[in-house]
């Protein structure tokens, strides 16, 4: 008992000592700091980072703020489909990748469409839009960014912090004499070590984002007009096209109300029926004039 109270009262003092180093940690954001490096702590730890870009080296502009670039353009093209294989190209070529691709076919006025969504590096956005123009006809152009830079300095400041809980909490394991302390002290490193984990997936989705801009490319093709009769044939077969199209429409309309006439007639010809009994019934006969004053004797 007298080693558990020592060990005891120092995870206690370990675990104050963390709060306090957040809490300073977090108040101190007004200062930029270098993401620190990733740690071998534990084999936990050393195996949360993920894939992707490297989170202790986020990707910053020229004035050192991390910024995440987004972006909208939509091209008329007279191949869609070929104009995406030639975006999807200028892409790969930038250093970037598809993040995704639809593509329809045209089909009598909705004309052939393809879209991309990719993924460039924040230094190649400019080049890719200048880019984009060989592609076809550019119309529209939408970018945007959103500044990072204060987000990613409190995701420094925990992730450094909560490393350090992490090796002290397993320093300190090495040295629990009995179980209920070791128990104790795993469970606070396990909590530790989860919370470490999802900081370092939190900064490396962040710095993800910032070295890679997303810009999704919309291609149409444009419809086709119809064109204006140029002759007196013309003319005629447009009317009479008019013509057949219109009695279609009058013929279709006509099936369509038909069942409705029919069960509106039903009671109409009850009511008629009905009217035509009650005229055609003999009224009672009056009683004759010899009958009506019998002779006096």
């Amino acid at each position: 008992m007298r080693t558990i109270a020592p060990l005891a009262a120092a995870v206690a003092t370990l675990l104050l000592a963390g709060c306090a180093s957040t809490q300073s940690g977090t108040s101190a954001e007004s200062a930029p700091q270098p993401m620190p490096a990733v740690e071998q702590g534990s084999p936990d730890v050393a195996s949360s980072g993920g894939g992707g870009f490297d989170a202790s080296q986020p990707a910053v502009d020229a004035d050192g703020q991390s910024v995440i670039v987004t972006g909208w353009v939509s091209i008329v093209a007279e191949a869609p489909i070929e104009a995406a294989d030639a975006a999807a190209d200028l892409a790969t070529a930038a250093g970037g990748s598809v993040s995704s691709r639809s593509e329809s076919a045209g089909a009598d006025d909705v004309p052939e469409r393809a879209e991309l969504t990719l993924r460039v590096p924040a230094d190649r956005v400019d080049a890719m839009l200048d880019d984009l123009r060989g592609v076809g006809d550019v119309r529209d152009v939408d970018v945007s960014s959103i500044d990072v830079s204060q987000q990613v300095q409190d995701l420094d400041v925990r992730v450094a912090s909560t490393r350090a809980s992490v090796d002290r909490l397993t320093t300190l394991l090495a040295t629990a004499a009995d179980t209920e302390t070791l128990l104790e002290i795993e469970g606070q490193l396990t909590a530790r070590t989860t919370e470490l984990e999802s900081l370092l997936a939190q900064q490396s989705s962040l710095a993800d984002q910032v070295a890679l801009s997303t810009i999704t490319v919309s291609i149409a093709s444009e419809a086709i007009a119809p064109s204006e009769p140029a002759t007196f044939l013309d003319g005629l077969a447009a009317g009479w096209g008019s013509l057949v199209a219109a009695a279609g429409a009058v013929a279709i309309a006509a099936g369509a109300a038909l069942p409705w006439l029919a069960v509106l007639a039903i009671p109409v010809v009850v009511v008629v029926v009905v009217a035509r009994r009650r005229t055609a019934r003999p009224s009672p006969s009056a009683p004759a004039r010899g009958d009506a004053a019998s002779p006096i004797a």
